[in-house]
C-alpha cells in the first residue's frame, strides 16, 4: 500500500514534556509519510515543553491554549485547523509500532462504512489493554466492571460485556468503542457529530464519540494488526486525586446523556448511588457538602488533561 499524506495528528498535551517528545519522534519515525500535518494542542503547560516542540519540529504545530480547556474541547479547537482526511487523535504517552498507522489507514481506505478505527493497545510490559476495544456501557455492565465481577468471570458475556474478555485480541472486529488514546476517525464523520462533547472534561469523551457515530450508522472497527503501546497517563501524576473524579464524573454524565433515556428512574437512581458510592470508596474523591459533582469550569480546569488512565 503506497503511502500518502493523508493524516492529520492532533496531540493534547499537559506538563508532559517527558512524553511528548518521545511520542513525536516515534510519529515521525514510523509514519512520516503519512503525516498531512501535526498539531500539538497544549493546555496551559509551563515545564517548556511547548518551547521544546517548536524549537525541534518543523513539521508541528502548536496551538498554545491560555488554560486548560479539557482533553475533548482541544482537540476540538485543533481539528479545526487540519487538512487531512483522517484524524489521528494520539496520546503523548502513547508510542506506534511500525506500521500501525498504514493499518488503520487501510482499514478506513477499505470499509466506506466505517468512521473510525483503534489499534491493539498493550502496556508496557506487553499485556493487552482492554479498552483497546469495548461495549457501551450499561447499568449492568457498569456495575459488573466497577465492583470487578467481570474480572472474577471473564468468560461471561453478559457481566463482561463492557471489556469483553473472552474475546481474543487477535480478531479484527466492528465494536462499539474505541479509547481516545489513540484512534483513527474520517475528518467528515468527526465533523458531522459535531467532534467530541465538551461536557466531559477528561475520560468518556471517546465512548461518548463512538456512541454518536454508531447512532448515525456509521461503524468502528478494532484493528489488532496495528499495535500501539501505551504508558498511560501522561500528566495524571500532576493532579491523581482530580483524575480519579473526574473518571466518575465522567460516567454520570453518559448515564444521563445516554442511559437515561432508555431506562427507567428507579434503575438509573441505583446507577448513580453505584457510582457515587464506587467513588467515596476509591478513597481519592470527596463530594462537596451538597453532594454535588464539581463541575469542570471550577477546581478541574486549573490541572490536568491530555492522558487516559482509569479506563
Amino acid at each position: 500500500m503506497a503511502a500518502r499524506p493523508c493524516v492529520s495528528v492532533i496531540t493534547v498535551t499537559y506538563q508532559s514534556r517527558q512524553h511528548i517528545q518521545s511520542c513525536l519522534d516515534n510519529l515521525f519515525h514510523t509514519a512520516k509519510d503519512w503525516i498531512a500535518d501535526c498539531i500539538v494542542a497544549d493546555n496551559c503547560s509551563n515545564d517548556g515543553s511547548v518551547c521544546n516542540i517548536e524549537s525541534r519540529y518543523d513539521r508541528v504545530r502548536v496551538v498554545r491554549n491560555s488554560e486548560n480547556l479539557g482533553y475533548g474541547r482541544a482537540i476540538n479547537i485543533a481539528s479545526n485547523q487540519v487538512k487531512g482526511d483522517y484524524l489521528l487523535i494520539l496520546n503523548p504517552d502513547a508510542i506506534l509500532h511500525e506500521g500501525a498507522v498504514e493499518g488503520l489507514v487501510s482499514l478506513l481506505d477499505h470499509r466506506p462504512q466505517a468512521a473510525a478505527c483503534g489499534p491493539k493497545l498493550l502496556s508496557p510490559s506487553k499485556k493487552f489493554r482492554y479498552e483497546s476495544r469495548r461495549g457501551f456501557p450499561t447499568p449492568f455492565n457498569s456495575f459488573a466492571y466497577i465492583s470487578g465481577l467481570d474480572r472474577l468471570f471473564p468468560t461471561s458475556k453478559s457481566l463482561g460485556s463492557y471489556q469483553k474478555r473472552w474475546l481474543s485480541p487477535e480478531f479484527e472486529v466492528a465494536t462499539d468503542s474505541l479509547s481516545g488514546s489513540c484512534m483513527l476517525l474520517r475528518r467528515s464523520a468527526f465533523e458531522a457529530v459535531g467532534g467530541f462533547d465538551e461536557d466531559y472534561f477528561l475520560f468518556g469523551e471517546d465512548i461518548d464519540l463512538c456512541w454518536r457515530l454508531r447512532h448515525l450508522g456509521h461503524e468502528i472497527w478494532y484493528v489488532p494488526t496495528a499495535v500501539v503501546t501505551h504508558v498511560k497517563g501522561a500528566s495524571m501524576t500532576f493532579a491523581p486525586g482530580v483524575a480519579r473524579r473526574e473518571f466518575y464524573r465522567s460516567m454520570l454524565i453518559y448515564m444521563d446523556k445516554r442511559l437515561a433515556p432508555e431506562h427507567t428512574p428507579a434503575v438509573m437512581w441505583a446507577a448513580r448511588l453505584g457510582v457515587k458510592l464506587a467513588a467515596a470508596l476509591s478513597g481519592k474523591y470527596r463530594f462537596s457538602s451538597n453532594g454535588a459533582i464539581p463541575t469542570k469550569n471550577t477546581a478541574v480546569n486549573t490541572q490536568l488533561a491530555d492522558g487516559k488512565s482509569a479506563d
